[in-house]
């Protein structure tokens, strides 16, 4: 391997003059990304905080982008992320969410990956169907190494690919169909559900050439190990997929496959755990033993080393399996590789404490974090080696356990601080000891249900429709995006999209929606009074996976602007579905939920076309004329089938927001851009 082509303490310590100096005379065939690029781009930063964006961005701009480097958006606007998984290193996040692209023959689901360092969307790979799961966990799943990525797609099956690549799948695993479909004795149409298989639980063996896959298989069997070799699609009959013995208990009594799995790292046993929200029966009692259960299996023979049913959840393996924490009441732990009781941790919480909401170990195992959320103090007790180390008073999120990706509590890659999402949406950081210090607040951002730790001192917010990027060196929030729609919008018909063959964004004009793409070549077609928006969140992907901003090379021969479709081909617009009103107007001026939303604000605008986005049953919009403006909430005659009854009454509890309708323009005509 070539020396580094600068020594690195050479640019930390030059001035801006020697350092663009030292640059000018460097020859670049030495540079490799992975090694130069980072503290190279670093360096930069320092010099446009202070000087802004010179020409020896653009230089070096140029010279890097030579070596290769594909142009990404970080979109504006996207469906609710549901499915997260940090990378080993923990460098990388990798987010599984719906996409909002125009036309909609593009729609389905993305899996992004995002730059910790940067904050950026560095790879993105389109589904057509489904990827990732809704509140299932461990949908995404880094290899040990982190040079794959697997992925449940469309429900069914297991895909997996190389992260930083724009190559497709390497290899599909679809081993669930032919016992895991839904009974047809239990389905008003059985030839609906034969062979449609179901979303499994799967985990990556340490040496990365197989995978476990926790599904119904033949002969009441509980799961299949899938070795990766030469056969790019895998199935239940492939001569690579081993079925695992059936449990040795008679059929009736044979419990369901677990719902999460993970393979100890050093190889010996596949451990899981089984959330059953209907409970498991028992025959014998003629009563439910509890929710849920954990195992322990050979990974090499599929002898069961324990199975244990009658669990309550919340249930947690330690990193290396060694160690079990389940049972929100009475805290037990128990040895993950026999099942044995080790301790009883409630005997170490106060008498009055209530039920625990949650259990987040340490990245070593060292340590538990146990997350209750009580009337009217919530804390979080740390435990280590099975004592109670401390405990916080903290406003613990409760919303962090709806994913179980993430969690209100994040362990610092070392175990020695945490992080805690507050009720506000602010962060916590804690130094976790005998005698628990809080170190500082973060800055508030809302929308945020979770939080993952990264290496190089970055911490990261996520929600559903939300993401935060903070310094927890430094306590500075380095970047924030919401994919949420501005409040009184609604999406753009997929007619109005001037790209119907390829996928398009969309932003938000004075009067209307503008649309925008990316070519392969790196062009980027954008009306020019928005391209100033756009640009901050282009970046270049060199190597795949280090984002270089786009603004440092504006100006050279990678960035290029057109305004709109290079051929008028492209503009014919394709046959769609019938466009709803509300996709015509937005709300001008709007009046959300809070102080502004009441009767006296909403008077003058009786008699008027309103757009109001509402919950009745689920979350609508609608175009409507306000009839009515009562102390309690509105009165609104809809149009045709856009509510319910024909003048509907809508509590202002039950109003997103409303405003006066503006019709909206489309692209291209009358003078909109």
């Amino acid at each position: 391997m070539p020396g580094p082509f600068i020594d690195v303490d050479t640019w930390v310590r030059a001035s801006d003059e020697e350092f663009e100096r030292l640059l000018m005379r460097t020859d670049f065939g030495g540079f490799e990304a992975d090694r130069d690029l980072p503290p190279l781009r670093a360096r930069l930063q320092r010099l446009q905080d202070t000087r802004g964006v010179t020409d020896l961005h653009r230089q070096v701009s140029e010279r890097v982008l030579a070596t290769g480097a594909r142009l990404v958006e970080t979109q504006r606007y996207s469906g609710k992320q549901r499915s997260f998984a940090l990378s080993p290193s923990g460098r990388y996040l990798a987010i599984a969410n719906d996409r909002t692209l125009f036309p909609s023959d593009f729609q389905g689901s993305e899996v992004r990956i995002w730059e910790l360092a940067t904050g950026r969307v560095v790879a993105v790979h389109g589904f057509a169907g489904g990827a990732g799961g809704w509140r299932e966990p461990a949908c995404l799943q880094w290899s040990p190494s982190g040079q794959w990525l697997g992925l449940i797609f469309n429900q069914v099956s297991i895909g997996v690919q190389r992260p930083f690549s724009s190559e497709r799948l390497s290899y599909i695993v679809d081993v669930t169909r032919r016992w895991g479909s839904p009974d047809p004795r239990y389905v008003k149409r059985p030839e609906d559900v034969a062979n449609t298989g179901h979303l499994p639980a799967w985990c990556w063996s340490p040496d990365e050439k197989s995978l476990f896959v926790s599904t119904p298989g033949p002969d009441g069997r509980l799961g299949c190990i899938v070795t990766l070799g030469e056969e790019a699609v895998l199935n239940e009959d492939s001569r690579n997929v081993r079925w695992c013995p059936a449990p040795p208990v008679p059929p009736e009594h044979r419990p369901s496959p677990d719902t999460w799995v993970q393979w100890s790292p050093d190889g010996s046993r596949i451990q899981g755990s089984r959330d059953s929200p209907g409970g498991d029966w028992d025959d014998e009692t003629f009563s439910y033993l509890g929710t849920g259960g954990t195992s322990s299996m050979d990974a090499h023979t599929g002898a069961v080393h324990f199975k244990q049913a009658g669990v309550k959840p919340p249930m947690a393996f330690s990193p290396d399996g060694k160690q079990l924490v389940h049972d929100a009441e009475r805290l037990e732990l128990v040895d993950g590789y026999s099942g044995q009781l080790r301790a009883s941790l409630r005997e170490q919480l106060p008498e009055d404490e209530p039920d625990a909401d949650g259990f987040v170990w340490s990245p070593d195992g060292r340590r538990l974090a146990v997350l209750i959320h009580g009337m009217p103090d919530s804390w979080v007790y740390v435990f280590e080696e099975a004592s109670l180390l401390c405990r916080m008073k903290v406003a613990v999120n409760k919303l962090g356990d709806r994913s179980h990706d993430t969690r209100s509590w994040a362990w610092s890659p070392d175990g020695a601080m945490g992080a805690c999402l507050l009720e506000n949406g602010g962060v916590e950081l804690w130094a976790v000891g005998p005698s628990p210090r809080r170190i500082r607040k973060l800055t508030a951002v809302t929308g945020l249900h979770g939080l993952l730790w990264g290496s190089d001192d970055v911490l990261v917010g996520v929600g559903p429709l939300a993401i935060a990027f903070w310094n927890t060196a430094t306590g500075t929030l380095r970047e924030q995006a919401s994919f949420e729609l501005e409040a009184g919008r609604v999406p753009p018909p997929s007619s109005w999209c001037p790209w119907p063959e390829r996928p398009g964004q969309f932003l938000p004009t004075e009067r209307g929606w503008a649309f925008t793409h990316l070519d392969p070549d790196g062009t980027v077609f954008c009306p020019p009074a928005l391209r100033e928006s756009l640009g901050r969140r282009l970046v270049f992907a060199v190597d795949g996976r280090y984002a270089w901003p786009w603004s440092w090379a504006v100006g050279t021969k990678y960035t290029r602007f057109e305004e709109g479709p290079r051929d008028s081909a492209s503009t014919t617009k394709r046959p769609c579905a019938p466009i709803a009103p509300e996709q015509l107007h937005r709300a001008h001026p709007v009046f959300e939920q809070g102080q502004r939303l009441r009767r006296d604000t909403l008077a003058p605008y009786v008699g008027q076309k309103v757009l109001v986005h509402y919950s009745y049953s689920s979350v609508q919009t609608a175009l409507a004329v306000l009839k009515e403006v009562t102390s309690k909430g509105v009165r609104l005659q809809p149009a045709k089938g856009a509510m319910p009854g024909d003048e509907s009454g809508l509590p202002y509890s039950s109003i997103h927001w409303i405003g006066p309708a503006i019709p909206l323009e489309e692209p291209g005509i009358r003078g909109s851009p």
